[in-house]
């Protein structure tokens, strides 16, 4: 496991060991477990990214075409505006 040091505000620091504490948590522990969720956020963000450029309209019309056109199921519909 690696070490780092991070410089912040007082502001920012203060802020940090409130939600810790809220967590019942170390303000080391909650900023590592919010960062770990912050890169898996990243990386799932850039895989869709990724997912989205393979996209093709075309192909997405041609499959919709195919599903049949009836009403939904109930429960299924849209709310009314």
């Amino acid at each position: 496991m690696k070490a780092i040091e991070l410089e912040m505000s007082d502001d920012v620091y203060q802020k940090l060991e409130s939600l810790a504490s809220h967590d019942h948590q170390r303000v080391d522990a909650f900023a590592r477990q919010k960062l770990e969720e912050l890169v898996g956020a990243v990386e799932n963000f850039a895989d869709l990214e990724r997912r989205a450029q393979r996209g093709n309209v075309d192909r997405f019309r041609a499959a919709m075409a195919k599903v049949p056109n009836v009403p939904p199921m109930p429960g299924d519909e849209l709310p009314q505006r």
